[in-house]
């Protein structure tokens, strides 16, 4: 039987942080943090607007400054403005997907240096992939500047253990339950590696490259679908870490009332569109890279434009109840499926929202930045946040139960 999850105090995810600093010397890698995070998000910035910004004392401001410069972190120009050295920090990002998983390198501001993907075959076996994994963690390593990352955050489908680094017991993940990931791929590459929730990690890469501390939801369309709440620039974690289990939301879609997940996955959709004559063969579920290329078809043809909207608008339904309930002003969208479906897809989302709501909230919808590798984006987002120290790790104190995720019919059904 499944042990309880057992949450930790680390409630959310810091993009960054809303509050104010303090002068108090004992917080002082508070206050750092505080002032790299304005820095980042705005530079170049003026010393005056940092004070403000933080509610720091300018000495206070003017100390953490000449202290960041001298770590290497952050540059001064001509006109004492100061900026993040983009260069000074790099991490990698691991999305691993019942189908596939994305690799991508990104440097302290979050851009992305180099990104790889690797489909995958069903039920290939935990150690193999992170044999290839970890080939690839190497072959981007070599475009880091001085080939140096400064961690690995792989993020996964939930639920996971926050204080073993494990998978508990993922739906169409069943070969990685319990599985020691983070030691495993730790001890391939040399690196600090930790797990993060796969929406978790999507919405706290919106957070980090987001200019403004804002509320937001993000979504991940891909084999499956998911989203994470950011309030006022914090990525809410949930009691256990396993926030973000959006699927299940019930949509009526497609002629009949269903899940979320099932009105808008790929594999249902190709489903449905072989049986609409629209594509002319089925593709097996155990082939990732053919269920994905029957669905690029599927979203370039004409016949199924029906069926693209049909699934926005039911990602429309469901973030209907988010974004009520959240009083968020902006929704971002990324992952395969989504990008695929493209404008028509985005638009049907919109619209559904507009019908659904229309005395508001009016929340602003669109794809993210990062698109297919949003996630994996995030999750190296992530281990540039670990190793400025603005992300610790709290280890968990308490238990709490918790059920198993459903099985579902993602890409692979075991």
């Amino acid at each position: 039987m499944e042990q309880p999850r057992q949450p930790s105090r680390r409630t959310v995810l810091h993009g960054g942080t809303s509050h104010g600093g303090t002068n108090i010397a004992d917080v002082g890698s508070r206050n750092r943090a505080l002032v790299l995070d304005l820095v980042r998000r705005t530079g170049p910035v003026q010393r005056v607007a940092l004070a403000r910004g933080t509610g720091l004392s300018a000495q206070t401001v003017s100390n953490i400054s000449a202290r960041l410069v001298a770590e290497g972190l952050v540059r001064q120009d001509e006109d004492r403005a100061l900026a993040v050295v983009p260069s000074a920090r790099t991490g990698i990002g691991v999305h691993l997907d019942p189908a596939a998983f994305e690799v991508v390198l990104v440097d302290l501001s979050g851009t992305v240096l180099a990104a790889e993907h690797h489909d995958l075959a069903a039920r290939t076996a935990p150690g193999a992939v992170l044999d290839v994994m970890a080939a690839a963690v190497g072959r981007l390593r070599a475009e880091a500047p001085g080939q140096v990352v400064d961690g690995i955050t792989v993020a996964v489908p939930g639920p996971i253990d926050t204080v073993s680094e494990r998978l508990r017991t993922p739906a169409q993940l069943r070969p990685w339950s319990a599985y020691p990931l983070a030691a495993e791929l730790a001890a391939r590459t040399g690196a600090e590696v930790h797990l993060e929730k796969d929406a978790i990690a999507g919405a706290f890469g919106e957070a980090w490259t987001t200019p403004e501390r804002e509320d937001l939801v993000a979504v991940h369309l891909g084999s499956g679908v998911s989203a994470a709440a950011v309030a006022s620039g914090e990525v809410v974690r949930g009691a256990t870490g396993n926030a973000g289990e959006f699927g299940g939301m019930p949509v009526y879609a497609h002629g009949r009332w269903t899940a979320v997940w099932e009105a808008c996955q790929p594999l249902q959709q190709v489903r449905r569109a072989v049986s609409a004559g629209v594509l002319d063969a089925e593709v097996s579920s155990d082939d990732a890279a053919a269920v994905r290329a029957a669905y690029a078809r599927m979203c370039r043809e004409p016949a199924a434009a029906e069926l693209v909207t049909e699934g926005g608008a039911a990602l429309g339904s469901a973030l209907a109840h988010v974004v009520e309930l959240l009083d968020v002003p902006r929704v971002t969208i990324g992952g395969s499926a989504a990008v695929l479906g493209g404008e028509p897809f985005l638009a049907a989302v919109r619209s559904r929202l507009r019908d659904r709501l229309p005395r508001g909230p009016f929340a602003e919808v669109a794809f993210s930045t990062a698109g297919v590798v949003a996630v994996a984006r995030g999750a190296a987002c992530s281990a540039v946040a670990r190793s400025l120290a603005t992300a610790p790790r709290v280890p968990a104190v308490r238990q709490r139960t918790g059920g198993t995720v459903h099985a579902r019919s993602i890409s692979h059904p075991w």
